[in-house]
């Protein structure tokens, strides 16, 4: 295997122990069955028990708790469940941007897998989760890789067999990217794995954009915009698996008693894994990787780059080849400051340097 050259340029002062969070925990001691929103009126938690509550959340939000009556036990999480907890919010999509070039630090423009994402975690009367549902909207593809793929892992400490059966509303394309069985319409968390739980969103990310003839979609707004089709992916969990929401984190490490959810991209091959820094990949990825060049085993570089960002918001993703620090001032700004400042990176963009063709609902 011929992995890139060692091309590393520092361009951003970033400390080497920012970690690169945009996500808090709040935490929430629920007296009642209540409804949680956030300061935007936005529905951050529906109908939940009485407990209390580490709910992921953007930083500095703020939250109102409003008590509601009580409510039939929602037994299935197929249809409209009731008990949920949502992240960003209720029909409101986070930002996730991908770089391809690992373990090279690439173009930086963070264009190369953007998609929108919803997270629902169905919830029983106690508070425990029964399964999660995650909600995809593929935006754009600034790759030159024709096959993408995008999975969760669910790692548990201790290790535990969590998720039973998995649906897709959509042909999720998994071969070659991933060994996973079915039967039908069900699929099962990927083979091969032991150290965490596979859950493969899709196989081919182009398969859900329409346009089979272009490299790079939407992001170049001398380009028509490809229409997308959302896909959504609900993973049930074993019924001796029910474990409370709060022991539950996203993109966090790993602690004892915890189960973490992790999102990652896959380019070309199984073992290329692209994760948030901080993140532990699968055991089918390739290690050598990690030392072919000068990335640390946390998916960041020795300059503290990194190969993937989340906005809780759903926002604008730079044009093909302008980098996200030149799209976003304040981006710069924010990461040099290690986080300390302008955790709202997004606002007063260079919006000529931002895709414009179509809204996915953007908040700038």
């Amino acid at each position: 295997m011929k992995f890139p050259e060692d091309t590393y340029v520092k361009v951003l002062d970033v400390p080497a122990d920012f970690d690169w969070k945009t996500i808090e925990y709040k935490e929430v001691d629920i007296a009642n069955l209540s409804t949680i929103t956030n300061e935007s009126g936005d529905t951050v938690a529906s109908f939940i028990p009485a407990g209390l509550y580490q709910i992921a959340t953007a930083i500095g939000s703020t939250f109102d708790i409003k008590d509601e009556a009580a409510i039939p036990e929602t037994k299935a999480i197929s249809g409209n469940h009731k008990q949920t907890i949502y992240f960003p919010a209720k029909n409101k999509y986070a930002t996730i941007m991908y770089e391809d070039l690992f373990p090279s630090k690439g173009d930086m423009d963070m264009n190369d897998v953007v998609v929108g994402i919803n997270i629902e975690y169905f919830l029983d009367n106690q508070g425990r989760v029964l399964g999660i549902r995650f909600n995809v909207e593929p935006r754009a593809i600034g790759s030159s890789y024709n096959l993408i793929g995008l999975a969760a892992s669910i790692r548990s400490n201790p290790y535990a067999d969590i998720v039973s059966e998995i649906y897709h509303t959509s042909n999720p394309n998994l071969a070659p990217l991933f060994a996973t069985s079915n039967s039908g319409s069900v699929y099962y968390p990927e083979e091969g794995i032991t150290t965490s739980q596979v859950i493969p969103l899709t196989g081919n990310l182009r398969a859900h954009i329409d346009n089979d003839v272009d490299l790079f979609l939407n992001v170049r707004n001398i380009d028509s915009y490809s229409p997308v089709e959302k896909f959504s992916v609900t993973a049930e969990f074993n019924s001796n698996q029910k474990i409370h929401f709060s022991n539950y984190t996203l993109l966090d490490s790993l602690m004892e008693g915890k189960v973490n959810v992790d999102i990652f991209a896959v380019f070309d091959t199984r073992g290329k894994e692209v994760h948030f820094k901080g993140q532990k990949p699968t055991n089918k990825f390739t290690i050598q990787y990690f030392l072919s060049t000068r990335p640390k085993s946390d998916f960041s570089t020795v300059d503290n780059w990194v190969w993937a960002v989340l906005s809780p918001k759903s926002i604008r993703h730079p044009q093909e080849f302008v980098k996200i620090y030149n799209a976003y001032p304040n981006f710069k700004t924010w990461a040099e400051a290690g986080g300390e400042v302008g955790v709202e990176w997004f606002k007063n963009p260079i919006i000529d340097s931002l895709y414009t063709r179509h809204n996915f609902n953007y908040v700038n």
